[in-house]
């Protein structure tokens, strides 16, 4: 069930007509079994898998509450973490393990055929382990408390508008909402259509149109340089508006039932360097990795050479949790050793990052979209010097990229004015209840009109 999808709609219209005249008890309830509805309907296996990380981390976030002693404690949060770490590494990555090492052998001439897995990949794992580590992990260090209610810590783990791709939330934010009677506001019920109608023109128009750009130029063979560097650009506008529309949705469908999820973009084409980037591109993967990798690892508190590995292995293990792939080795690799000459310039000189570290950053990120989009490892490093280009007219495809960008570009400069303190015209007119209203009916039009005859899932899907 998608999205995009006309059963999804249905279950989400039923469920908050239901929901707003239950108590918060039975409001939990119905938020869970919509939520299994939605994560069984792709495939009803999917329902145990689900159902044993939450008993898993359940009980164990319990046993370490409950531990008198460190060891005790230790103990019950590794059994959490590597018994979900597990079994997202059989789904995701024993496949790419075994074609590795199969493909080293047969090139040395000890197996005589290369040998490929297709594993089944539960859609969603990657993010709903990751929300289930952080969950332990706070009850350990005391950030969080354990809870005793089943099925609150249920719908936590599976709450349905981010149980897909997200956002990553940690129980102080989400857990602490579920724990509590939930109110209708008007204003909440108004700003969750506007995010979930701009979420679906993002992805229905601005994604989708371009993303048949993008895909033909990275399925050429041997496409001209010029065409990579288009190719690069329509993705970066794809990806954006593909990522940040599905979090939009769910954080749209989060708020129709009074739950307000974690903004997981701040215009992040306005970066001024890659530092800064990953502030605003997927912001809770960062913060995750940022607070359960690269600070147990350390951090920045020791020399600057471990320092450095810290971020490379962080770098590396981001590009790894997206997919079971080289390119996306190579491009948390190519993020973190840009991030680390970032560090070290910035703190060698006294240097302002301006206009020149915006382009800069703008040119680094989408050679970075390159890498992660070159599903063949030696497209990476070789285009062709042909100059036959296989599009008639380049200009007019530009313009295309362009024009479908702009709303992004024009709502993102409208968020910076807005959050600007001293300024004369901060546009708050547009924060109207009933302005907003009139902006949501022109971009469901828009969707009607323009949105793109080949549509697909979700990037993040696949992660």
């Amino acid at each position: 069930m998608i999205f995009q999808s006309y059963e999804y709609i249905s279950l989400l219209i039923f469920t908050v007509m239901i929901f707003w005249f239950l108590s918060r008890k039975l409001q939990n309830i119905i938020l869970l079994t919509a939520s299994y509805l939605f994560y069984g309907y792709l495939n009803p296996w999917l329902i145990f898998l689900l159902s044993g990380y939450t008993l898993v981390n359940y009980f164990a976030a319990l046993k370490i509450q409950k531990a008198t002693n460190q060891k005790n404690k230790k103990s019950f949060l590794m059994l959490a973490i590597f018994s979900g770490l597990f079994v997202l590494g059989v789904f995701k990555y024993f496949g790419f393990f075994i074609e590795n090492i199969t493909n080293l052998l047969a090139n040395f001439g000890f197996l005589n055929s290369k040998i490929t897995l297709q594993i089944f990949l539960p859609v969603g794992i990657s993010f709903y382990t990751f929300q289930t580590i952080s969950y332990v992990f706070d009850v350990y260090k005391g950030k969080t408390k354990a809870r005793n209610n089943l099925i609150d810590v249920s719908l936590f783990i599976g709450f349905f508008p981010q149980l897909i791709a997200g956002p990553i939330e940690r129980a102080n934010s989400l857990l602490s909402q579920i724990e509590t009677k939930k109110r209708f506001k008007i204003q909440d019920f108004n700003d969750g259509i506007f995010l979930i109608i701009w979420g679906f023109f993002k992805k229905l128009v601005i994604a989708d149109n371009v993303a048949i750009i993008s895909d033909k130029i990275f399925l050429l063979e041997d496409p001209h340089f010029s065409l990579l560097i288009l190719g690069s650009l329509a993705f970066g506008v794809q990806i954006f508006a593909d990522f940040s529309g599905y979090t939009d949705i769910a954080r749209g469908c989060a708020k129709l039932f009074g739950i307000n999820l974690s903004s997981n973009f701040n215009n992040p084409y306005f970066s001024r360097s890659m530092i800064e980037f990953w502030r605003r591109w997927h912001i809770t993967l960062s913060i995750w990795f940022r607070d359960y990798v690269y600070i147990p690892l350390g951090g920045s508190k020791r020399s600057n050479v471990r320092t450095y590995l810290n971020i490379m292995l962080t770098f590396i293990l981001t590009g790894l949790w997206h997919g079971a792939a080289w390119n996306f080795v190579f491009w948390g690799l190519y993020n973190g050793i840009i991030v680390i000459i970032t560090r070290i310039y910035l703190r060698n000189t006294n240097f302002r990052i301006n206009t020149l570290g915006f382009i800069l950053t703008f040119c680094f990120i989408h050679i970075g979209w390159f890498i992660f989009r070159s599903e063949n490892f030696y497209s990476i490093f070789s285009s062709s010097s042909d100059m036959n280009i296989h599009f008639e007219n380049f200009i007019y495809l530009f313009m295309q990229v362009f024009i479908f960008s702009l709303p992004l570009y024009v709502y993102g400069a409208y968020q910076v004015i807005r959050n600007k303190k001293n300024i004369l015209f901060r546009l708050d007119f547009l924060e109207n209840m009933y302005i907003k209203s009139v902006i949501v009916m022109f971009l469901y039009l828009g969707i009607l009109i323009l949105r793109s005859n080949s549509t697909s899932d979700f990037i993040y899907f696949k992660f």
